[in-house]
């Protein structure tokens, strides 16, 4: 260190030196510049702290003294249990809270390294409430962030006789975090809450309200806005569009998303269809927000022979009818006698994906009540999709609620023999506020727009 700090010195010397051999060489064209100013140190808080310890909760025949607190904000204390059989256990809430202005992260656990003995019979756990996992080196808690983590001391039910302590004994047992600065920042890149919502259960639901279906095993929830209730049951929009189809990435190239992808046919806050983004001026155009995720086309193109083609050529006066359609361009009489007719069936390609999606709902989260489709061009109407536009060409939700095209996703309407009603998202951008669009597109459109479930289910499955 001392050398460098010679080197620093001499380095600096020399400079000093040929500066100053420049001012005498020169001294009849001199000049001296300044630099002036100031610099203001914003105040910063560095907060990280326990918040709002529980009541213990207690399972079997385990106490608790009832004597544990939390101690300047950075310890909990007199944590006093006792465990007298197999199965028993004591758990704690309490919120680890960043109060600062400074992202932090986790560099270090500390925890008591219970005996090989010991482990045998005693489980001693912190972990995140929200997905249950245990904390670990590097995990961020952003400033201004509550994170609830769940204390749990439990005597081990998985037990064989021998494995059963010889005595009585007490157990110190420790956990201990240290929190450093860090620029970085918490991400969520699965788009899968890790908490399932809670909700009020109703006689009577009003449309709007929240209702949700959660995985008690990976603490996934599938959520919904009531559209009607139906007395014995109610009818409701997913909150997403599913994961399925293809994602249009950063270079507008489509990949189909993998069944392997995590969440796969499921709700995913990522699965939202196509959005622009206004532009910032008149001049210029708006811009669509990539990616798209889980967008696909409402049914494979059909020739007038029924014959099963790549590409639709759009151009065409007369272009390629949907499964609905008849080559003169009328309707088949299965869904009616006239446009607009509700098409959706098992032959549309978002009839597998949303099979899928309703035998998940009754077979893995035992909702047998369950059954599923896509909305209506009238239910959209109905929920506030019912402003025309100025042209008269679509219709604008601006009486809708905002969660009615928080997604872009296809309706089951028909408008005509190719094309299918759709909603698109609104955005806020600005100055400029633009409610979704209610609208009829081809369907074969398959980079913008995706699968919304509705469901219909018992009341008394909530």
């Amino acid at each position: 260190m001392e050398k460098q700090r010679r080197i620093k010195m001499l380095s600096l010397s020399a400079v000093i030196v040929a500066v100053l051999g420049l001012t005498v060489a020169f001294a009849a064209l001199s000049t001296t510049l300044n630099i002036k100013g100031s610099a203001y140190l914003d105040a910063a808080k560095w907060g990280i702290k326990f918040q709002n310890l529980s009541e213990p909760s207690i399972v079997g025949e385990a106490s608790d003294a009832k004597t544990a607190k939390i101690e300047k904000d950075v310890s909990i204390n007199d944590i006093k249990v006792t465990l007298s059989k197999p199965g028993d256990s004591v758990t704690y809430t309490v919120d680890l809270v960043n109060d600062g202005d400074i992202n932090a992260k986790i560099e270090n656990i500390e925890k008591t390294n219970l005996t090989e003995e010991q482990q045998k019979y005693i489980t001693f756990t912190v972990k995140y409430k929200e997905d249950d996992t245990e904390l670990k080196i590097g995990d961020i808690l952003s400033k201004k962030e509550v994170k609830p983590l769940v204390i749990k001391i439990e005597y081990r039910k998985d037990l064989e006789s021998s494995d059963l302590p010889k005595s009585a004994q007490g157990i110190n047992l420790s956990y201990k975090l240290d929190f450093v600065q860090t620029d970085d920042k918490a991400v969520t890149t699965s788009g899968i809450s890790k908490a399932c919502t809670t909700f009020e259960k109703k006689d009577t639901y009003r449309v709007g309200d929240v209702i949700a279906l959660c995985n008690n095993d990976t603490k996934v929830s599938e959520d919904f806005y009531v559209i009607r209730d139906n007395g014995s049951t109610v009818t409701a929009l997913a909150k997403y569009n599913l994961l399925v189809g293809t994602t249009i990435d950063e270079n507008f190239e489509s990949k189909t998303i993998s069944s392997s992808t995590e969440g796969y046919g499921l709700q995913n806050s990522t699965a939202k269809g196509l959005r622009y983004v206004p532009a910032a001026s008149d001049e210029e155009d708006p811009q669509p927000e990539l990616p798209v995720v889980g967008t696909l086309p409402f049914d494979s193109v059909v020739d007038s022979d029924a014959n099963k083609i790549n590409n639709c050529v759009a151009a065409m006066e007369h272009c390629y009818h949907g499964y609905w359609g008849t080559a003169d361009s009328g309707l088949n009489s299965k869904y009616g006698s006239s446009y607009p007719a509700d098409v959706f069936d098992s032959n549309s390609n978002l009839y597998a994906p949303l099979k899928n999606y309703e035998n998940y709902i009754k077979n893995t989260l035992n909702k047998t009540s369950v059954s599923t489709k896509i909305l209506t061009y009238n239910e959209a109407v109905s929920l506030g999709c019912n402003t025309n536009s100025s042209d008269g060409s679509m219709k604008i939700c601006s009486s809708s609620n905002s969660w009615v095209y928080s997604t872009g996703y296809w309706l089951s309407t028909a408008e005509s023999y190719v094309n299918l009603y759709a909603i698109t998202l609104g955005f806020e951008h600005g100055q400029t506020t633009l409610k979704g669009i209610l609208y009829s597109t081809p369907y074969y459109e398959n980079n913008a727009i995706g699968l919304r479930p509705v469901i219909t289910i018992s009341k008394s499955e909530l």
